[in-house]
């Protein structure tokens, strides 16, 4: 039996779409699947995402968020004004009870006021800082009796043993005592300096001295000093408690800042 041959003029046009759309799907089909095989097959281990292609494995680094923009501290020079800062809350920081702000003491002269740790980095921003105004004492150095005089009367309170200090320093002079023996031929010499009060003043070590280390609103932290002089008459005082004032001072402090500040939406830590 012969084959008979088809005309493709006998074809008709709609019968020419068709295929020709059959065609089509047929070749989206097969480059959808090609593109499923070499797409890269996403998964996560321990919290980290991986893709793979292959024999070969590459991890996704997160998309992570920006850290906070950080405003610019406030700073006060006293509690008081660090304490009108809070309670003001003219930047509206201290609204929210559900989150308070940390008050730390930092030193005998310093205290910061911390947000609570926020954003996806857990920050913490430093809201507002106090830094007290202190004059420079210097302590274990040896000084003239005037500049250790002035030293003195400007840097810390008026006490008993404060003037007793003072009266000793200003009585102390430097003495020196020559004597001669003379036999004809030759000479002796003898020359005797040493360091002598022109007046009776008494002084026990250590004495206890209260000078300005901290902010002027707490009471000031009293402390041992051992009280020197060498042998050109100079004068000096020794810390004698080991630093012990720091802890006072940072203590009184806190108690400060916690009778002026109750209510507030703060947390006082020292």
């Amino acid at each position: 039996m012969a084959t008979k041959e088809i005309n493709p003029q006998t074809i008709t046009p709609e019968a020419a779409r068709a295929e020709i759309e059959y065609l089509l799907e047929t070749g989206m089909r097969m480059q959808s699947k090609l593109d499923a095989e070499q797409r890269p097959q996403a998964f996560t281990v321990d919290g980290q995402t991986y893709i793979s292609t292959g024999r070969n494995y590459e991890r996704v680094k997160p998309v992570l968020p920006d850290k906070i923009v950080k405003p610019e501290t406030f700073t006060a020079f006293s509690l008081d004004g660090l304490i009108d800062y809070i309670k003001t809350d003219v930047d509206g920081v201290f609204g929210d009870k559900e989150r308070r702000h940390i008050v730390r003491v930092t030193s005998p002269t310093k205290v910061e006021v911390i947000s609570p740790v926020t954003g996806f980095w857990l920050e913490r921003v430093t809201v507002a800082q106090c830094t007290a105004v202190v004059p420079e004492i210097q302590f274990g150095r040896y000084m003239d009796t005037d500049d250790f005089q002035i030293m003195v009367q400007t840097c810390f309170q008026d006490s008993e043993n404060r003037a007793k200090v003072l009266m000793l320093a200003g009585s102390v002079r430097k003495e020196q005592n020559m004597q001669t023996a003379d036999d004809g031929v030759s000479q002796k010499l003898t020359v005797n300096t040493g360091v002598v009060t022109v007046a009776d003043v008494t002084v026990k070590n250590p004495v206890v001295l209260t000078p300005f280390r901290t902010f002027r609103e707490v009471e000031q932290p009293e402390s041992p000093f051992i009280l020197r002089f060498n042998e050109e008459a100079r004068a000096a005082l020794f810390t004698g408690d080991g630093s012990g004032w720091k802890l006072a001072a940072v203590a009184r402090i806190a108690e400060y800042l916690k009778n002026n500040l109750y209510g507030c939406n703060v947390e006082i830590i020292a």
